[in-house]
């Protein structure tokens, strides 16, 4: 039975919250002050998710999605919000985490907005039924492929790439079969990793198929498999990144900032908060993409082995020994005080689980900055709370949206000692 039900807010998944009958409802696709009628559906954490069936009285920042496919594909949320009012939303969502763990916060810098058509890394579902493949991403919770003519968020190589793909692995994969395809856009071309979902066996010709891909692609580099595992079928050019005057090697499906724009913002903040800081280092740090050129002594710590290798080939490059690369799990083996004790600055981009036992030990260390990129709201207020206790101040803070239309925002924030 449907009911009719007042939106409230939109929540942390991007979803539209109201309450009646003292149940709270979650209603996609929707908007604060819109009346709307909504089938309930299921039992979802602390209420009840269910399907819009119609917008009975629309909000005045509802507009028309840029995308045929919003409202299906599970990549966007948010396409039918004006942009002011979902910037706005996204800086909230920092605000209210902070505000929970009672962190005292400055005014935030102006958030880099998201654009279309900026996205650099995409992975695509592939999926063969019968003669054709589907190409795109999976529906709004289900594992349904939806099979994309066009993608506003995705640069518009990564978008031609689709049917390419659906051509090729029509002759690869079986029938029923899937696979993911992990794209990169470097500054050398595409990188693409094809990972199919169960094992299938290259013969010379599938490897022939693949070879063409690449070719009518202009790929720079195709790989096949698991990431940690994978192998390249054609290397067309080395991947690379470009930064500043290093020019850097990435390996396969490597983690890049999604967008240029928001890597280059990023490296241009580490650059003007570290300040004049002659001793830092770079924790979680990948590749090195936020920090890997700036003078002075860098030392950078990663666990994943091919970024650790990535990374070291570029610091050889640089020659001497201003660049030290060193492989080390964080989580389990964080930089004790003593340790830091060596760096004027600290960098640190972890994932979104944030970096609770390396924070641990800063909130005890006598480095003066803290330069903290963060994917998560939650776990960085959580982190930013430990160093307040343990006597810094939250001096900067600027939002970052590389996930256009998502619920998803990052940030990054200097932090100094009292």
């Amino acid at each position: 039975m449907s009911v009719t039900l007042n939106i409230l807010e939109v929540g942390a998944r991007g979803d539209g919250v109201a309450e009646e009958g003292g149940q709270r409802f979650f209603v996609p696709f929707t908007l604060p002050g819109e009346i709307v009628e909504a089938e309930p559906r299921d039992e979802r954490g602390e209420g009840i998710a269910a399907d819009l069936l119609e917008v009975l009285a629309p909000s005045r920042h509802r507009e028309p999605p840029p995308c045929a496919h919003f409202g299906t594909c599970g990549g966007c949320a948010l396409q039918h919000w004006r942009s002011d009012a979902y910037g706005a939303w996204k800086v909230s969502l920092i605000e209210r985490a902070l505000k929970q763990r009672s962190v005292q916060a400055p005014a935030f810098e102006k958030m880099l907005a998201g654009a279309p058509a900026e996205r650099r890394r995409v992975d695509f579902v592939l999926r063969r039924q019968g003669k054709r493949v589907l190409a795109g991403f999976h529906e709004r919770a289900s594992a349904k492929v939806v099979d994309v003519g066009t993608c506003v968020i995705a640069r518009p190589a990564l978008v031609a790439l689709l049917t390419q793909l659906r051509s090729a692995l029509a002759s690869i994969l079986p029938d029923g079969g899937a696979a993911d395809a992990v794209a990169n856009e470097t500054d050398s071309g595409l990188d693409v990793l094809i990972r199919p979902h169960k094992r299938v066996d290259l013969s010379l010709e599938r490897r022939q198929l693949l070879v063409d891909l690449a070719e009518k692609a202009n790929l720079a580099r195709l790989s096949w498999g698991d990431r940690a595992n994978c192998e390249p079928i054609v290397t067309r050019r080395a991947p690379q990144l470009i930064l500043g005057e290093i020019v850097l090697d990435v390996p396969p499906a490597a983690f890049l900032q999604a967008t240029k724009r928001a890597e280059q913002t990023m490296r241009a903040a580490v650059t003007a908060w570290a300040g004049d800081a002659q001793r830092i280092a770079d924790l979680f740090a990948g590749v090195g993409s936020l920090t890997l050129g700036r003078p002075g002594k860098l030392a950078l710590f990663e666990g994943d082995k091919a970024a650790v290798a990535a990374a070291d080939a570029a610091a050889r490059k640089l020659g001497g020994n201003r660049v030290t690369v060193e492989r080390r799990d964080l989580f389990r083996n964080p930089l004790l005080a003593g340790d830091l004790k060596a760096f004027d600055a600290i960098v640190l981009d972890p994932p979104r689980a944030g970096a609770a036992a390396q924070v641990a030990e800063l909130a005890t260390s006598s480095v003066k900055k803290i330069v903290y990129a963060s994917c998560d709201p939650g776990s960085f207020a959580r982190d930013a709370r430990v160093l307040q206790d343990g006597g810094y101040r939250l001096e900067k803070l600027m939002p970052i949206d590389q996930f256009l239309w998502s619920s998803h925002v990052e940030l990054i924030a200097l932090f100094t000692r009292r």
